[in-house]
């Protein structure tokens, strides 16, 4: 019996199907404003590829509610699960989406505590990095740069006036790598002070799209002063735990 999870993200719907509590398939797509029919669609396409329909189904994400089938449960739920099956001995979970940023607390049976969300604004979030490195227009070379530049201050984390300011630097002549050096160490403090909020872990567990980016997990360290853990596929975890709660 295979126990598949789907997850309707703002920006991403995910797939993952498990057999016998091991991951066999995964699948990722652009939600395209509508993540149910990029649920309909991934499911579709599953079925068609093994001959199978899946018939343990929960479905998690923004768009949850309105897909016709499977079990809902929340993502705050689902991602818990996720993490606590690769993370069982850490209680805190920093989950960076493109829509928002949620801080979990779990306890040491995987349960949730309490939990907190920032959905208000896209400072913070996955989408805020996207855009304002999608207009840098960076080299590879440049963002390795980056990892040793000296972080110039960004004081702005509203997404508009954040690219103005970033905009203005690089026509002052501020070097490209030390814009992002800057532009990532902001994120960091403020999502720092979005996980402290809830507590103060020495070991966060990060996931999400958000979780891909390298130079912003080194400045979380930095600022809160203990260790970042990444699951093996970040952006997969909710789906994955829903899968298992399946």
């Amino acid at each position: 019996m295979k126990q598949v999870g789907l997850d309707l993200g703002s920006v991403n719907t995910k797939l993952v199907v498990l057999e016998n509590g091991e991951q066999v398939y995964s699948q990722v797509v652009p939600s395209r404003f509508d993540s149910v029919q990029a649920g309909i669609t991934l499911l579709k396409g599953y079925s068609e590829e093994h001959g199978e329909k899946p018939e343990k189904l929960v479905v998690t994400g923004y768009g949850r509610v309105n897909f016709p089938e499977g079990r809902v449960i929340t993502e705050i739920t689902c991602q818990a699960r996720g993490c606590h099956e690769y993370f069982p001995d850490y209680g805190y979970i920093l989950d960076l989406g493109g829509q928002d940023a949620k801080v979990i607390k779990k306890n040491a049976q995987g349960k949730i505590v309490q939990f907190i969300m920032n959905d208000k604004c896209a400072a913070g979030t996955g989408r805020f990095l996207d855009i304002i490195l999608k207009g840098l227009d960076l080299t590879a070379e440049e963002l390795n740069l980056a990892a040793e530049a000296k972080p110039m201050p960004i004081n702005s984390m509203c997404t508009v006036f954040a690219e103005s300011e970033v905009i203005t630097m690089l026509a002052k002549g501020i070097p490209k790598p030390e814009v992002v050096a800057g532009l990532f160490k902001s994120t960091a403090k403020r999502l720092t002070n979005f996980v402290e909020s809830v507590g103060h872990p020495e070991c966060l567990i990060f996931t999400g799209g958000g979780a891909h980016y390298s130079l912003l997990v080194r400045f979380l360290e930095r600022e809160l002063k203990g260790q970042v853990v990444i699951p093996p596929e970040p952006e997969l975890t909710a789906a994955y735990g829903a899968a298992l709660l399946a």
